[in-house]
């Protein structure tokens, strides 16, 4: 145990001392950095033996007592050495122990120091300021030191292929593969591709998504292959130096990102071809963006390569600036001709949609993401523009390669997420020979089949979220914070009681709630539109599932805001008792609402789709929001009743769950009418009616006579209240009309008084 710790003493110690000399490159650092991790295993390895040892050395102790005191009579020899040996076990259990703690804070304060160095290196390098791309000097120097460069490139070729000693048969073989995996390979894979997803398939959304998935493979995978051939072709003529290997690995990257752009774009468009397209867009909108793929990819690889190419070959200061502002320029140029035109487009479609009329909600909506996509994408456009006219080419390529990656990844992550979606679904589908066995081997259903084939792609997609946020903030790598280190520098802080506030605290704070809302909506968007519509729950239910879910979302996203600013629940009780005398004087009404609206939730007296009346007011009830529900009326107006009034005042549910409608008729026949012959009439109109219900079954009641008059009750049932204004009507149509038929007069609704005249006689 003692050799052990010693042991990872030494490597600690190690690290420490090698971490001391400053400067040290980032590739040092990470060196070093990737070291802690294995340690700090094994120290926490060391401490989970010890901890349970030294436990059961004490409660062994906790057995055996305290050693008798002075003048109390002394113990048996056994136990007194029993004593000893376990105190002096637990001696040196804790003393290592203890040791153990302190190297694992030892590691742990390491770990975060040379987290810190490299936050400062990344800082340094990203705030230093360069050479404008407004400096005229700049592209002059870069001209005349063009030759001198142009022969470090031409001498790292002449040098390399002058250590040429073995045959070019292998190279020429090499660079054969390498043209035939860039265009006729990568044809012939596409058309199998097609081929394959048209005929084992067909009718599935599946083979789209298949089919997208597969032709961004063939296009990324073809042209880094051809690069790894290229490679080994130079490699088999002479050993390859550090320069060509770097200018080779440049080249593979190059064309892996390019050709990634490039096949994404057209995987996703797919122009000239409707039918197999992902994104819901139109054809004039695609046959405008079909170039723009192929041009970004392209920029995206020519501007890597020439970077890479600088870096390897040393080339002069001016030179290297010049490379820099010019890729910076042309990334800026390619990106902003994209969006211009992607919105240009979108600009004319809503424009006709919006003089046709023709406009949904939904697509109302939609518009939304996009507008804050492209205000996004042109800040960012924006600011490096501006940064590399302003000298900062570090922040400025930093933020044209973060616009191009998170770009990259949120296509990936639609590719992916709609092939996750069509594959559950073709999977656990009855239709599919999957399906049917897991139908038929657990007996369930197929409803019950679909649903578990959303929840598992509603798990994947979160998978793949997690992975794709990962992705984004990679990049960053451990200096995140460095970023926004100027916007939380002690200058800009100030003191609110003992809550520090800063710029940079506020945008987290703000970034954290609109994230929590995001991420609330899209679940509640995916319970709605996906997974809600594939179960029996009726819409009432599936209201208050989703209005639940929205404000347990709003709360999560309102405490984790408040952990985010410092506020522990002993500040928020404060401020809300500060609050409160105004909640109750000035908000009162509206907290009444709120809680009535939960309470309508938990309850449901009444839900989404129910016809309520109240007083001389009727409707269906389309929305119940946090402090009013919303009743459509027969006229399609709305009427905004607050929640409190559904509670507290009386309210007549006319479709309760599961209900019937129930017609009634009552009419008034001439008291000279057959009774039973009129019975037989109206029930006879009854039954022939198609829409009345055999249970309960029509009933015809004589149930007064008035002034002389028969009064005849019909009552029946039918699906639904909403049908009985519309059945009623219906069936004294065609009673009233069988009874004039057939001579059988309604009774005059007014009194008929005969008088006795005098005789002219008397």
């Amino acid at each position: 145990m003692d050799a052990r710790l010693d042991a990872l003493d030494a490597r600690l110690r190690s690290i420490r001392v090698a971490v001391r000399r400053r400067p040290l490159e980032d590739a040092a650092l990470k060196e070093q950095l990737a070291k802690l991790p294995p340690l700090q295993a094994e120290i926490a390895e060391l401490l989970g033996d010890l901890t349970p040892r030294l436990e059961d050395a004490q409660a062994r102790l906790a057995e055996l007592g305290p050693a008798p005191a002075a003048g109390q009579p002394a113990e048996g020899g056994d136990v007194a050495d029993d004593r000893a040996r376990l105190l002096r076990l637990q001696a040196r259990l804790d003393g290592a122990a203890k040791r153990a703690r302190l190297l694992s804070v030892e590691a742990e304060q390491l770990s975060e120091t040379l987290s810190e160095r490299l936050q400062q290196n990344f800082s340094s390098r990203l705030w230093a300021r360069s050479r404008s791309a407004l400096e005229p000097a700049l592209w002059v120097e870069a001209a005349m030191n063009l030759p001198e460069d142009a022969q470090r490139l031409g001498a790292a070729v002449a040098d390399h292929l002058g250590r040429a000693t073995r045959p070019p048969g292998a190279a020429i073989l090499l660079l054969g593969l390498a043209v035939f995996l860039l265009a006729p390979a990568r044809i012939l894979l596409d058309r199998l591709g097609r081929k394959w997803a048209a005929t084992l398939v067909p009718g599935s959304a599946l083979r789209r998504s298949a089919l997208a998935l597969w032709l961004t493979f063939v296009g990324c995978a073809t042209p880094l292959l051809a690069a790894i051939a290229l490679r080994e072709a130079i490699r088999s003529i002479a050993p390859m130096q550090p320069a060509v290997g770097g200018l080779a690995a440049g080249l593979a990257t190059a064309l892996f990102f390019g050709s990634l752009i490039h096949a994404l774009g057209i995987a996703i468009l797919a122009p000239g071809r409707p039918s197999w397209r992902l994104a819901p867009i139109p054809d004039h909108v695609v046959d405008h963006l079909a170039p723009y793929p192929a041009l970004v990819g392209l920029v995206v690889g020519l501007v890597s390569f020439v970077t890479r190419a600088a870096d390897v070959l040393e080339v002069s200061a001016p030179m290297a600036n010049a490379v820099d502002c010019l890729s910076v320029l042309v990334e800026v140029a390619a990106v902003g001709a994209g969006l211009l035109m992607l919105g240009r487009t979108r600009g004319d479609r809503e424009a006709a949609r919006g003089e046709a009329g023709t406009e949904t909600e939904r697509q109302a909506r939609s518009r939304w993401p996009w507008v804050l996509s492209a205000l996004a994408a042109w800040l960012a456009l924006a600011a490096a523009l501006a940064a590399v006219t302003a000298g900062y080419l570090a922040l400025a390529t930093f933020i044209m390669r973060e616009l191009i990656w998170i770009t990259l990844v949120l296509a990936s992550l639609f590719l992916l997420m709609r092939f996750v979606d069509d594959l559950c679904q073709a999977l656990f589908s009855a239709d599919t020979l999957l399906g049917r066995l897991i139908e038929t081997a657990v007996g369930l259903s197929s409803e019950a089949l679909e649903q578990i084939g959303v929840l598992l792609s509603g798990l994947l997609r979160l998978g793949l979220l997690v992975v794709g946020w990962a992705a984004v903030i990679a990049p960053f790598g451990a200096s995140t914070r460095e970023i926004f280190g100027r916007l939380t520098s002690a200058e800009l802080v100030f003191k609110l009681g003992q809550l520090s506030i800063s710029p940079g605290l506020i945008f987290g704070a703000a970034a954290v709630f609109l994230i929590g809302l995001g991420v609330t909506r899209l679940i509640r968007s995916w319970l709605e539109t996906t997974y809600l519509p594939k179960t029996r729950i009726d819409v009432g239910v599936r209201t208050s599932i989703t209005a639940g879910l929205t404000y347990l979302g709003v709360l999560a996203a309102v405490l984790m805001t408040c952990a985010y600013l410092g506020l522990s629940l002993d500040r928020i009780a404060l401020f809300a008792s500060a609050l409160s005398v105004g909640v109750g004087f000035g908000l009162q009404a509206v907290i009444s609402n709120f809680v009535s609206g939960l309470i309508l939730l938990a309850e449901r007296p009444v839900k989404v789709g129910d016809w309520v009346s109240m007083g001389d007011l009727e409707g269906d009830i389309r929305r119940i929001h946090i402090r009013a529900t919303e009743i459509e009326m027969g006229d399609r107006s709305k009427l905004i009743v607050p929640n409190s009034d559904l509670i507290s005042k009386a309210v007549r549910n006319v479709t309760p769950a599961g209900g019937t409608g129930q017609v009634k008729i009552v009419l008034k026949v001439a008291n000279d009418a057959d009774p039973v012959e009129v019975r037989d009439l109206l029930l006879a109109g009854v039954a022939a009616h198609p829409e009345l219900l055999p249970l309960p079954s029509p009933g015809v009641y004589l149930t007064n006579v008035p002034d002389g008059a028969l009064e005849f009750t019909v009552v029946a049932a039918v699906a639904s209240p909403r049908h009985v204004f519309r059945v009623k009507s219906e069936l004294l149509f065609a009673v009233v009309t069988e009874m004039r038929a057939r001579g059988v007069h309604l009774a005059n609704s007014s009194a008929v008084v005969h008088l006795a005249a005098p005789s002219r006689e008397t």
